[in-house]
């Protein structure tokens, strides 16, 4: 009998940007109390594949890291605020991956490289699946910041957990690096700098 696995892609942005949604994520739980995503550290989920066959045997993983090393690291930017609806009044509250022609076709290359079909809607969720009266609660406190932060992502990360365990835990299984520096050397220091700068302010904000 196989074991199965699940494996999960994402991205992880810097340190920074993971510690003011988790300042957001904690001013949320004080209006509405624990919710699922409270304890998540902030990442945007590109890829999930569940009960799968081990099937990432060492030649396979191999081919995808040389596949993968062929992109760039990616520039993007947290943009404000969004939100998405799921059925039965359930609400996601997430921070906006803003889109650029530059953004788009670097997604368009990462979903060939993994034989991604479906669209990736890059997002980092902040409050996740929570009713439509805790919604009502926070959304007020999230549409108008604006939260406006570039930060840099270098690698993909590949997490994997065992499908019909008890309790399944993700665990660290594997990172991708993005080597192609050339195509993200010109513009790479001064928004370095400008991220640097914005690290430094970052605490100062007011949240609720």
């Amino acid at each position: 009998m196989y074991m199965y696995e699940d494996y999960l892609f994402l991205l992880s942005p810097p340190e920074a940007i993971k510690h003011e949604i988790a300042r957001y994520k904690k001013a949320s739980a004080k209006l509405i109390g624990n919710y699922k995503s409270m304890d998540s550290p902030a990442h945007i989920s590109v890829h999930h594949l569940e009960r799968q066959k081990p099937f990432m045997a060492e030649t396979n993983l191999i081919r995808m890291e040389k596949s993968l090393n062929e992109l760039p690291p990616a520039l993007l930017h947290v943009d404000g605020f969004k939100f998405f609806q799921h059925l039965h009044n359930r609400m996601t509250i997430y921070a906006h991956i803003r889109i650029t022609p530059a953004v788009d076709e670097w997604l368009t290359q990462l979903k060939r490289k993994l034989s991604i079909r479906k669209a990736i809607v890059p997002h980092i969720t902040v409050v996740r699946d929570v009713a439509g009266p805790d919604f009502e609660r926070l959304w007020p406190n999230f549409r108008h910041k604006k939260l406006v932060e570039p930060f840099w992502v270098n690698e993909l990360v590949m997490l994997k957990r065992e499908t019909f365990a008890h309790e399944p835990q993700w665990r660290p299984f594997k990172i991708f690096e993005f080597k192609n520096k050339k195509a993200a050397a010109n513009t790479a220091e001064a928004i370095m700098s400008r991220q640097a700068a914005a690290d430094n302010q970052i605490d100062q904000i007011n949240l609720f």
